[in-house]
């Protein structure tokens, strides 16, 4: 009898447990200390080799990655197929145009600016034109002549689920404006190229193993990797806010219908609606926010945690480190 009322009284206290998460048993209790990440997937290297450990060390919650296009991304939360207790975003227009408002079901009621990013070639020491690629981030050979060079394979992300991929063949145009050279835009070879456009997360790995030449990267992937790299112009890596009405010139449209506008590269983090760990949530979002020197050493620019959406939705523990308001 005392162990029949025993093993009830478990089983109840479980069940209140799925409605009340400090009284969570078993695997649930450590679910309640695990904060769940979706983020972009330039980020990988970034998230799982320093800000994913170093936020462990320093709160004693543990972290769970997940890397996806951040296009992607937002629709898995959008269709319900992830309920991340953080989301991490390589466009502010992402988050406003999933997932914030009443046609978004209000999934995200707003975003803060983590940092600043610009895009940079990137390519394999290794490869048999390493040494023109040396010359060019010499700036003694045009970076543009070295691409253009026969058997030469580049890789670049998909434009229709990676900011990446839309932001790469914004650079393009730019660049053909900026040179003067509209044949530039030729070693494109079309938007969707399928002999150059690959899912993000596999880009480095392809570069890193002599399957690409070269690639189209943020300067933060390469860093940590230790990867040799081109620097481009500001007018055209999209890294200098300066320069925002040059880059606004060009835009592309995705498959499904969706017009984005060229814009400086910045990453937002956000807390959506659906998440289940939210002291978690509120403790990596600070963390991040607050790690300004971790993330200059891979490679990220300085800049404002300005928000988007509803500032007064955003938890009091993070109003105090926004400082502006985002402008498109």
């Amino acid at each position: 009898m005392h162990i029949t009322w025993l093993k009830k009284s478990i089983w109840v206290a479980c069940l209140i447990s799925l409605s009340t998460p400090s009284l969570a048993c078993g695997s649930n209790q450590q679910a309640d200390r695990t904060v769940s990440v979706l983020y972009a997937g330039s980020l990988a290297t970034v998230m799982e080799n320093g800000i994913g450990p170093a936020f462990e060390k320093d709160s004693g919650y543990r972290y769970q990655g997940e890397a996806q296009g951040s296009l992607g991304a937002a629709q898995l939360i959008r269709n319900h197929m992830r309920m991340p207790d953080v989301f991490i975003s390589a466009d502010p227009l992402v988050n406003v145009n999933l997932l914030m408002g009443p046609q978004n079901g209000n999934l995200e009621r707003w975003f803060i600016v983590v940092a600043s990013s610009q895009l940079v070639i990137a390519y394999n020491p290794h490869s048999k034109f390493s040494a023109k690629f040396e010359q060019a981030a010499a700036n003694k050979i045009p970076w543009y002549e070295v691409l253009a060079t026969p058997g030469l394979r580049f890789g670049r992300g998909d434009p229709d689920v990676d900011p990446k991929g839309y932001r790469t063949l914004f650079m393009f145009e730019l660049a053909a404006q900026h040179y003067h050279r509209q044949d530039i835009l030729k070693l494109l070879g079309g938007p969707l190229n399928p002999a150059q456009v690959f899912p993000e997360v596999v880009l480095l790995a392809r570069l890193e193993s002599g399957q690409f030449d070269a690639g189209i990267f943020y300067k933060h992937e390469i860093i940590p990797r230790h990867l040799p790299y081109i620097s481009l112009p500001a007018e055209i890596n999209l890294g200098n806010p300066r320069h925002s009405d040059f880059y606004a010139r060009e835009s592309y449209t995705t498959t499904s219908g969706q017009k984005i506008s060229g814009a400086p590269i910045l990453f937002t983090i956000s807390i959506p609606e659906s998440a289940r760990h939210h002291d978690a949530a509120l403790a990596f979002v600070r963390f991040v926010l607050t790690s300004g020197k971790l993330l200059q050493q891979f490679g990220f620019g300085e800049g404002e945690h300005s928000s988007g959406g509803d500032r007064t939705q955003i938890p009091l523990p993070l109003r105090n480190l926004v400082t502006g308001d985002f402008q498109p």
